[in-house]
């Protein structure tokens, strides 16, 4: 089952939360690790430094080695001495590869840290700590701090999402509660509004029949005007909440006829404002899927945009063709056109065009913010062309769906219905 926006941008925020907890989290534990790290094989590494330069400055005759320190010494004739309980794989190695102060050294897979001392009648000690416990010590330890940090890791992720789901109700709950409201406004306004249609047409009609009451028809008629755009509208949001909670799912159909009948519909209106409209079909199958009276509202809103930018002897076109995968419904006129760079603000709520060609009632600027959410279900696009003065192309995309049969060649469109 799909998920409306709404709740896709809820678990996103809950997912964002969590990583940010969790990221958070890492990032104190690895500065933490290394810089304990750090700080503790510092210490000991001055602490063996420390003990085999004294222990190699300090030798005797004797060599007497303590604190785990191996001394050799190198006597001018290549005689090599050693203390008691030197390795003898210590003992086989060459003490003259050496450098002259701190060095490290490895004798038979094992580590040393060594100290050479170069004397003055030509002898050499060297004294030698072996530190491959401490070395194997501190793997451990990174090893350790890694599982250590996994863990720490996850466990922030995981409270980061319980917390994210805590943080982001009552924005959920909110939203819930908008979306209802939106939904039980259009339901209960939608039934005075057309008993006020009515009785002001029925007012109208009476009112016709005086001849002296000429301004109080003029006021009658804007009052229906008014009654008839505001209904549009309560319209419009009853269908915007509909499509915000509820996936596009329909059945297939022919999105030409479609267009025939809808500009059928619509034509009568159109012939009043002295314009022509025409339905213009291509070649190829034009089946698309979906909530058909979502996809009809939406192409009756582009093409009442269209009506309301164009003058009395006007043009304006419904146009029904296949490309590659797409189903393509354009509504293009003559009209006063539209500047692109305007074409994202045009489908905003509530937004208008600049010019639009003076027509009885007001426009609330619903249709296009519609188009796009009826689109969107539909995992369809709008595409906004045109330029000022030279008319506008608003184009619905919509993903084509597969026929069985091999389609017909061409399709002849009854003859457009026009204006005079």
């Amino acid at each position: 089952m799909t998920a409306n926006p709404e709740s896709r941008l809820l678990r996103r925020a809950t997912a964002v939360i969590a990583v940010q907890v969790a990221a958070a989290v890492a990032a104190t534990v690895i500065l933490v690790s290394v810089l304990a790290f750090s700080l503790t094989i510092r210490a000991e590494h001055l602490a063996e430094e420390r003990t085999v330069r004294v222990q190699t400055l300090a030798a005797g005759a004797d060599l007497t080695g303590t604190e785990g320190v191996v001394l050799l010494r190198r006597t001018p004739d290549g005689v090599v001495m050693a203390s008691g309980g030197t390795p003898p794989a210590v003992l086989r190695s060459d003490v003259t590869r050496l450098r002259p102060g701190r060095g490290n050294a490895t004798i038979n897979g094992r580590h040393y840290e060594a100290y050479v001392v170069d004397r003055a009648d030509g002898s050499r000690t060297v004294g030698l700590l072996d530190v491959t416990a401490r070395e194997e010590s501190g793997e451990r330890l990174v090893g350790s701090l890694l599982i250590a940090g996994l863990i720490g890791i996850v466990a922030a992720a995981s409270v980061g999402a319980v917390l994210g789901r805590r943080a982001v109700r009552p924005l959920a709950r909110a939203l819930s509660l908008q979306r209802r409201f939106v939904a039980d406004a259009s339901h209960e306004l939608r039934t005075p509004l057309a008993v006020l249609h009515t009785r002001a047409e029925l007012l109208q009609r009476r009112l016709n029949r005086d001849v002296d009451a000429e301004r109080v028809r003029a006021d009658v008629a804007e009052l229906v005007a008014d009654t008839h755009a505001l209904g549009e509208v309560v319209e419009d949001l009853l269908l915007s909440a509909e499509l915000s909670h509820r996936p596009a799912r329909g059945v297939t159909f022919d999105a030409a006829d479609l267009a025939r009948e809808l500009a059928a519909s619509v034509e009568p209106y159109a012939s009043e404002q002295h314009v022509t409209l025409r339905t213009v079909i291509g070649a190829g199958p034009t089946e698309v899927t979906g909530v058909r009276s979502s996809l009809r509202r939406a192409l009756a809103a582009l093409v009442d945009n269209a009506l309301a930018h164009v003058s009395a002897g006007g043009t304006v076109t419904v146009a029904v063709d296949r490309v590659d995968e797409r189903v393509c419904l354009a509504v293009i006129d003559d009209g006063v056109g539209l500047d692109p760079a305007r074409a994202t603000q045009l489908l905003a709520r509530f937004a208008r065009g600049e010019h639009p060609v003076d027509r009885p009632g007001r426009r609330f600027g619903l249709g296009l913010a519609l188009v796009q959410e009826v689109l969107d279900a539909h995992g369809g696009q709008l595409r906004i062309d045109g330029s000022p003065g030279h008319g506008a192309r608003f184009t619905m995309l919509l993903p084509a769906t597969a026929v069985m049969a091999d389609p017909a060649p061409a399709r002849a469109d009854p003859a457009p219905a026009r204006t005079e």
